[in-house]
Formats: C-alpha cells, sequence, structure tokens
C-alpha cells in the first residue's frame, strides 16, 4: 500500500502515523498504536524515509520538518 501519493501528498494512512511520530517511536510501537500489522507499517516507514518525510534514529523514527509541513 502506498503512503506517498505521485504528487507528494500523504495518504491518510500516513498522515496518521506522521501524527505518531512527535516522539520517536520504534515500528513495533507504531503498529500497535495504529492496530495495523507490522508488515505494513514497516513498508510505510520505509517509503516515507526515502520521501525525506521521516528519519530512522537507532531503531526509532522521528518526523522531519518536511513531514510536519504534510500533516
Amino acid at each position: 500500500m502506498k503512503s506517498v501519493n505521485p504528487d507528494g501528498s500523504v495518504t491518510a494512512r500516513a498522515r496518521s502515523l506522521l501524527y505518531l511520530l512527535d516522539k520517536p517511536l520504534t515500528p513495533e510501537e507504531i503498529s500497535q498504536q495504529l492496530g495495523q500489522p507490522l508488515f505494513h507499517v514497516k513498508n510505510s516507514l520505509h517509503e516515507m524515509v526515502l520521501c525525506r518525510i521521516i528519519d530512522q534514529k537507532g531503531e526509532c523514527f522521528v518526523i522531519t520538518e518536511h513531514g510536519k509541513e504534510k500533516r
């Protein structure tokens, strides 16, 4: 499932993920809080890192300034 649309906007599912990332969270924590399968969360995180919407800090992910503009 895509998290980022071709025009650069984020999907509703990705937007809900972005709101969680005001504090660093692991993929497992995100999966649990969103009630989504871990593999979906990991796919979204990967795509969003490539688009520089979020950053990975160790095992955790955080929103970037660019990502805050997408919310």
